[in-house]
């Protein structure tokens, strides 16, 4: 038998559903397994949507509107000269600044902010945020990465594929530890998620003019994930094999259509124990994740601009050399720097910080530490561990069958204690449980260059719990005595 592989489908038209592997002519409903696949698919991002603006702040209303309109035309001429896609507006604000001394409100300035949105290849963003900074614009908001409409819409097939084989991977898992013959597919139901954009990289980036001489800032983009669920009823019945040695290794299970339940092996109706093994299995960790940043204050917004991108480019060139896998822009920003003293705001430099994360196996990930720092990194926000895909799948369907021992093992204590003789399996229900990664261990190092540290994995714990519904009968000539109505009396 190939377990699930030649599972056949038949939507479920009712309650009563006849299935070739039972009588047809018992008036009996087929045994059914329920079962969820998970399926996960990443593509590459190639397109970057960039949110950004003119902020100006001058005396009057009239003096912001102006230069806002201005540089907001001077923006909007280059971005469209660049070939920008979905290019609109976004906020149009203007409002009073006030300051506040010895509790009295005083009207001092007036800020106005045109924000625009756009989306170009994620090859020419940095490129295209670069020119549109000399043009005019001095925030960046945000900036996110998508694929193309045409491959996500691939993934979105394919990830369901995925979830069908997961689904039927799980149910082979539970069917073999239960010596059970799959049968048809009763139902099927498709469960996608909607699939938003990768979170955006939130960015304060304040700037009154980046010279064309300034280096331009790699942009990475990632991965994006297209996740999806399929549900499958499976029926089944027992192997016509010979039995094993335990009372419950030869469990056979038809569906439970309520609290009485015909039992075969009775005659009569049959009483129901509930029980819920838990499986946990340990893998041990072989990939690293790392973020890490370059991070540069000085003067003026042009000098960190350029110094950053630099040092970014330094470092991305390392990290790509050494094989990085996954590597990403998580985080750009640039902000001014402010002292208050007597209760007056004065811009005393600007701090710029580009975070990258990439990933390579633990025993490289120290040595790649060492030399991005060497190459201009100077922040580690995180590493976090992690097992290979292919570890991890095979971890899954591992603690499912160890799930369905621990269920027996506790179905076989009671059993064997109340002299029960176990019958028909119930139900079955599978409940796997997310299995997230290590908490990463956070770091906020600063430094321009640190000695080899070795870095070391730990392990990852997969878990999943499978609840069984197992009808019994007492043996034969056996009376159980427990005092009050099976309650024992506490003295």
């Amino acid at each position: 038998m190939a377990g699930t592989n030649n599972l056949t489908g038949v939507r479920n038209p009712g309650l009563a559903i006849a299935d070739p592997l039972i009588d047809s002519t018992d008036a009996k409903t087929p045994q059914i397994l329920e079962v969820t696949g998970q399926g996960e698919v990443s593509v590459a991002t190639t397109l970057t949507d960039v949110e950004l603006g003119i902020k100006v702040q001058a005396k009057t209303a009239t003096e912001v509107q102006e230069q806002v309109a201005q540089r907001s035309t001077a923006v909007v001429d280059v971005l469209q000269k660049l070939g920008a896609k979905e290019l609109q507006t976004t906020s149009i604000q203007l409002n009073p600044v006030y300051s506040y001394e010895n509790g009295t409100q005083t009207l001092t300035s007036f800020e106005g902010i045109n924000t625009l949105k756009f989306e170009l290849p994620t090859n020419q963003a940095g490129a295209a945020i670069d020119k549109a900074i000399q043009a005019g614009a001095n925030v960046i908001q945000n900036i996110s990465f998508t694929a193309s409409d045409e491959v996500l819409q691939q993934a979105r097939l394919q990830v369901l594929s995925e979830a069908v084989k997961d689904a039927k991977a799980q149910a082979q898992a539970v069917f073999s530890t239960l010596q059970l013959t799959p049968g048809q597919i009763i139902d099927i139901d498709i469960n996608s998620d909607d699939n938003p954009r990768p979170s955006p990289l939130v960015s304060n980036l304040t700037a009154d003019k980046v010279s064309a001489a300034a280096s331009t800032t790699p942009i990475i983009g990632g991965s994006q994930t297209i996740e999806a669920s399929v549900s499958l009823d499976i029926s089944y019945s027992p192997n016509s094999a010979g039995t094993l040695a335990s009372a419950t290794d030869n469990l056979i299970g038809v569906r439970n259509l309520g609290l009485a339940i015909a039992d075969p092996l009775i005659g009569s109706t049959a009483q129901i124990l509930e029980v819920t093994g838990k499986g946990e299995v340990s893998v041990a960790t072989t990939l690293t994740e790392v973020q890490l940043g370059i991070k540069v204050e000085g003067k003026t917004a042009t000098e960190v601009q350029e110094q950053v991108a630099q040092r970014s480019t330094a470092v991305v060139d390392v990290l790509q050399k050494l094989g990085a896998k996954e590597l990403q822009t998580t985080s750009i920003q640039l902000n001014p720097v402010y002292s208050y003293e007597n209760g007056t705001q004065t811009l005393t430099s600007f701090e710029g910080l580009n975070t990258l994360q990439f990933e390579l196996p633990t025993n490289q990930s120290g040595a790649a530490i060492d030399k991005a720092i060497q190459a201009g990194a100077n922040v580690i926000q995180n590493i976090s561990f992690t097992a290979s895909d292919e570890v991890l799948q095979q971890a899954r369907l591992q603690v499912l069958s160890e799930a369905v021992k621990d269920a027996k093992a506790q179905a076989q204590a009671v059993f064997s204690t109340l002299q029960l003789t176990p019958g028909q399996i119930i139900d079955i229900d599978i409940n796997s449980n997310d299995n997230p990664t290590l908490s990463p261990f956070v770091s906020n190092l600063i430094t321009d260059r640190v000695s080899t540290t070795p870095i070391i994995g730990g392990s990852q714990t997969i878990k999943a719990s499978v609840s069984l519904d197992i009808g019994y009968s007492p043996n034969s000539g056996v009376i159980l005595d427990l005092p009050l109505n099976g309650l024992q009396q506490i003295a």
